[in-house]
């Protein structure tokens, strides 16, 4: 990668670390005039600055409004580059299987399953995500209605890991022969063990090749 590509991707991570929503839709279409690819403009760009932001926010560098402002301008890139990022991962296997996303009860952050909701998509995956704050309730009729292959929890705040547990054991008792995978900030492949779960995905791509995985898709 060029030095003028390499400026731009280290631009992109520094308007979502420091949360300018407003001038980074310019620098993404510009970043796309050059030739520069959604997939280097997600990992190279957005994803180390939202690791920075995230980083920040632990060692308490920075708080939650700041953290607010970055999700929000990477929401603003994502409008952008979805379409791309679905057609650059586009795969010939189409109906590999039906995934359920959701965000646990008490928790309203969907960066990270939307991310994975696209990322599904371009691989041949068909995705229902019921969104946040999604109590077991929420859970049990969507499985029931849709039927899916593997069900995914989110959580991205330490509170509402009780939730995704919980969430987890009804979920278990209920479908028993359900996959069922977790991922989020806080949570580990520890914690997934400890609570039942089939897989854990730590970002994204992980989560992706775990479904494949469990599915045993090549």
């Amino acid at each position: 990668m060029d030095s003028q590509n390499s400026n731009i991707l280290i631009q992109i991570s520094d308007l979502i670390i420091s949360g300018n929503y407003k001038s980074i839709s310019s620098v993404i279409e510009e970043a796309l005039r050059t030739k520069i690819t959604a997939n280097e403009i997600l990992s190279s760009g957005l994803l180390k600055g939202m690791e920075i932001v995230g980083i920040k926010f632990r060692d308490g560098l920075i708080f939650l409004p700041e953290v607010l402002m970055s999700a929000k301008a990477f929401k603003e890139a994502m409008k952008i580059i979805e379409p791309l990022l679905i057609q650059e991962n586009s795969s010939d296997k189409i109906g590999n299987g039906k995934i359920l996303l959701g965000t646990v009860k008490g928790d309203i952050h969907d960066i990270g399953k939307n991310l994975v909701g696209v990322m599904l998509k371009g691989n041949g995956f068909s995705v229902v995500d019921i969104g946040v704050d999604a109590s077991i309730d929420k859970f049990v009729e969507a499985v029931e209605k849709e039927n899916p292959d593997i069900i995914g929890l989110s959580a991205m705040l330490t509170t509402t890991m009780i939730s995704m547990q919980k969430t987890v054991q009804i979920l278990k008792e209920k479908f028993q022969t359900k996959l069922i995978i977790v991922g989020g900030a806080p949570v580990s492949q520890n914690f997934a063990n400890k609570i039942g779960a089939d897989g854990y995905g730590k970002n994204a791509i992980e989560a992706v090749e775990l479904c494949k995985k469990l599915l045993r898709i090549n």
